[in-house]
């Protein structure tokens, strides 16, 4: 990784110079991508200028400058005189790069009128850019070309046409992933077109539904995915930070639309710790590719070697996807159960080069495997996934995450501090296409902004005799609660990852309410929400003819979800406040006859039927690719703790009889489940 530098826009920290390259330096960087040098463009400083101040305080702090970050390229194409202005300005900028050691400018392909056909420009395009093209040939100067939003060359397509018609060393491109993610593009794709062109990255991350930009590796611009093949074939050179993270005062000039659209002034954030908390995104990412590609690269290039600790009805299921070759890339070499008769049912179900162990650090410790399936008794998941972690093993945990937040919130920590390791939560129901559409349409904004989510699921019928099959089962000390640790874990997660976490929970639950157990067999929860929204989650496990029915309300729009299966989707044509102010009553009375109310919505029904196994394949087919190919992982294993918080949350209030806020105090959540624990012994 000698061969990789990270630089970056350094004005996103501070218009002062002097803070740009005291913060650069003090996070170790080498090297700055030049453009705002104290409240003014760099484009704008003399020859002069540059050799008596810019250069001199870039000496003192060691630092030197990858690129220029220059306005070339962005002017309307039809602005005759401001390309002549640019024509001089390159010239000098040629210049100045020589003088400062640079041999990179960034340049851009004009703006096209928004009433405009782009394509229709192409070869006037095409005819100023070789202008730019021949001027810096002069100076043995590289153009690299930026897909920004709203010039010709913003989407591949059209930067493909530009780069291969010129075809020169002297004009290649540069790879902003938010860039193409704002214009909606799938960055893997733009990668594999352009990828031959490519000499420079900009790291830049953002979402497609608000095209909010975020810190690098948290968006849609696969960046780790991308980075991975790059470096991994050869890629050698600068990696720039461009965040984007808070609105600093050249922002203005580089954006067309409102920079409130793309950067929110909620995430408290200042120039400096945003651009820290990308620095730190970034070497994180790096630490991954590196740690992926002497394992996993060249001629160390493997299989994943998966061992499994607990092989019971889950663990059993994951061992013989696996041991069937259901995985890619994946393959069993081990597994471990306490229980002495599991020892013979994987001698008969699992190939025989399959190691058996009775001791899971005997198994971490074997050197058998390099990523482990935690699918043990919930209270151990976080146990021995810390174990595995400290053993720079990648680790994958079933769910719940765990009993309580606080054994948790330890064990995201640790993963925190290992970013080179794979850390993933079995939320298979993530991967369901029906969810993962759901999800799209919230973000999307095509429901509006939520009122309220209900979510009935009592569909998780337990006789009696499922309770008494294990005596840790239904029990405070063995599986830390009842329908919420076992069954919904699932739902809960689906509803946050959907709809958002709550600010606050008031719940009612039933403690063996229809079954002989300790533990909650029947819940009713209602949630608040930061905006106003309210929610609420009802789930049982003695309702033998069930309901599964989810829905979700926005004021633009509803979602109805039914047995999992069936949806309809309701999008409103104009939002409920924009019809509350205009409609009469004589309209509501119409309205109430049904007359019209179609002319207000559309729908969409589809049905996606249930997909239970290859779900679990799905998330450790995901695992394994981010393990070897750095693709984003559907479910992070730092996400599980926020179905424990809920769940956590909903036994609290119940004890407690009242309201719960988000975040709640951990400690007395410990010291209520522990006399719930001294309370079940009594009774036994």
């Amino acid at each position: 990784m000698e061969s990789i530098k990270i630089s970056g826009f350094s004005d996103e920290i501070s218009s002062d110079f002097e803070t740009q390259l005291q913060t650069v330096t003090k996070l170790g960087m080498q090297y700055i991508s030049i453009r705002g040098v104290n409240d003014k463009n760099f484009s704008e400083y003399s020859i002069e200028e540059v050799n008596s101040y810019v250069k001199p305080k870039l000496e003192e702090y060691n630092v030197k400058v990858s690129s220029i970050g220059s306005p070339i390229g962005k002017i309307f194409i039809d602005d005759e005189d401001g390309f002549n202005k640019q024509i001089e300005l390159l010239n000098k900028l040629c210049e100045t790069s020589c003088i400062l050691g640079c041999k990179y400018i960034r340049i851009f392909s004009f703006y096209i009128p928004k009433d405009k056909n782009p394509n229709d420009f192409k070869n006037e395009v095409i005819k100023k850019l070789k202008i730019f093209v021949e001027i810096a040939k002069k100076y043995n100067i590289v153009l690299l070309h930026e897909n920004e939003k709203d010039i010709y060359g913003d989407i591949s397509k059209r930067c493909f046409d530009i780069l291969d018609e010129i075809k020169s060393n002297n004009f290649r491109a540069i790879f902003d992933f938010a860039n193409f993610v704002q214009c909606k593009e799938n960055t893997k794709d733009c990668y594999e077109l352009l990828k031959d062109y490519i000499v420079y990255y900009h790291i830049k991350d953002a979402n497609v539904a608000d095209k909010e930009n975020v810190v690098c590796g948290t968006g849609e611009g696969k960046i780790e995915e991308i980075l991975n093949d790059a470096i991994k074939n050869g890629y050698e050179g600068f990696l720039t930070m461009e965040p984007h993270l808070v609105i600093f005062d050249s922002l203005k000039d580089l954006e067309l639309e409102d920079v409130n659209d793309i950067i929110k002034t909620d995430k408290g954030l200042d120039g400096k710790s945003a651009y820290a908390l990308q620095y730190k995104s970034l070497v994180d990412i790096l630490k991954r590719i590196e740690f992926r590609i002497i394992n996993f690269g060249g001629d160390n290039m493997k299989e994943v070697r998966f061992g499994i600790v607990g092989i019971g009805q889950m663990g059993g299921a994951h061992a013989t996807w696996l041991a069937e070759g259901k995985v890619k890339n994946a393959k069993l070499t081990a597994v471990c159960d306490v229980n002495p008769d599991k020892k013979e049912w994987a001698s008969e179900k699992l190939p025989q080069d399959v190691k058996f162990f009775d001791n899971y650090v005997d198994m971490l410790d074997s050197k058998e495997i390099d990523a482990v399936l935690i699918a043990t008794p919930h209270y151990d998941h976080p146990v021995i996934a810390i174990e595995a972690l400290n053993r720079d093993l990648h680790t994958l945990v079933e769910k719940p995450a765990g009993v309580y937040t606080k054994k948790v919130r330890e064990m995201n920590a640790l993963a925190e501090s290992k970013p080179h390791l794979t850390f993933g939560m079995m939320f298979n129901q993530r991967t369901n296409p029906l969810y993962q559409k759901i999800k799209a349409i919230v973000e999307n904004g095509e429901i509006g902004e939520i009122r309220r989510t209900n979510w009935i699921i009592t569909t998780w019928w337990r006789p009696q005799a499922y309770y008494d099959m294990s005596n840790w089962r239904a029990t405070w000390s063995g599986e830390g609660g009842g329908v919420l640790a076992n069954q919904a874990p699932h739902q809960l997660d689906l509803w946050q990852w959907i709809c958002g976490m709550p600010t606050k929970v008031r719940a009612n639950l039933q403690f063996g309410s229809h079954r002989d157990i300790a533990v909650e067999d029947d819940v009713t929860a209602f949630v608040e929400y930061e905006n106003g929204a309210t929610g609420t989650f009802i789930t049982c496990t003695h309702d033998i003819l069930g309901t599964d029915r989810f829905e979700i309300h926005g004021d633009k729009g509803k979602i109805l979800v039914e047995g999992s299966k069936k949806v309809t989707v309701k999008r409103m044509k104009e939002s409920e406040n924009e019809l509350n102010k205009k409609l009469t009553f004589a309209d509501v009375a119409n309205l109430f006859r049904g007359e019209g109310m179609g002319d207000l919505f559309d729908v969409e029904e589809f049905e996606i039927p249930d997909q239970w196994g290859t779900q679990h394949i799905n998330v450790m087919i995901n695992f394994t690719e981010a393990i070897v190919e750095g693709k984003e992982l559907l479910a992070p294993g730092t996400e599980g703790i926020k179905g424990v918080i809920l769940s956590n949350a909903m036994h609290l209030s119940s004890w407690t009889n009242k309201d719960v806020e988000l975040p709640f105090d951990e400690d007395l959540y410990l010291e209520e489940l522990n006399k719930q624990i001294e309370a079940e012994k009594v009774l036994v």
